[in-house]
């Protein structure tokens, strides 16, 4: 009866110490899937901050001036702090830059760094002076939230580098 009992002692020490192994291997592999789990939520979060801002940005510049006397259509500047506002909740805001452009039948005027030249849209071309075709674009620089360790030589990393988001909204303007 003693040697039955020592036994099963023998037995639920063996197993629980084979749980701990277990447990210690597979601890780095949970650990990495989580917290790749946690950036990509971030990045996709950031990505679709970055979008609305600049439809948000594109949409004030179209409806500030789309009313017979209403408000004449927003500075660069009204833009840019409206883009600024709508990504608040983005870490690493600091990185943000906003760029706003409008052509009027070639004549284009840009605010903001770094300026780019919007697209001509050929409809404006052959009946010049129906709308101006408007332009918001939006840069951020993602970081993850939990860095990981990278090995940039190798191409190898262990989490979701530092990314840079791009977003462009146009919208055309009617005078």
């Amino acid at each position: 009866m003693l040697c039955m009992r020592h036994r099963r002692f023998h037995s639920l020490r063996s197993q629980s110490g084979q749980s701990l192994i277990e447990f210690a291997l597979l601890f780095p592999v949970l650990f990495l899937l989580v917290a790749n789990v946690v950036n990509f939520g971030a990045f996709c979060f950031a990505w679709i901050t970055v979008t609305d801002a600049a439809r948000s940005g594109a949409e004030y510049m179209m409806l500030a001036g789309a009313s017979v006397n209403g408000p004449s259509a927003p500075t660069g500047a009204q833009v840019r702090t409206l883009v600024t506002n709508d990504v608040v909740a983005l870490p690493n805001r600091s990185s943000l830059q906003v760029s706003v452009c409008t052509n009027n039948n070639t004549v284009v005027t840009c605010s903001g760094t770094p300026t780019f030249t919007p697209p001509v849209d050929p409809e404006n071309t052959t009946a010049p002076g129906k709308y101006v075709l408007a332009s918001v674009r939006v840069t951020y620089t993602y970081r993850p939230l939990i860095p990981l360790w990278d090995f940039p030589l190798l191409g190898v990393h262990a989490t979701l580098p530092p990314t840079t988001i791009h977003r462009e909204a146009q919208v055309r303007m009617l005078q």
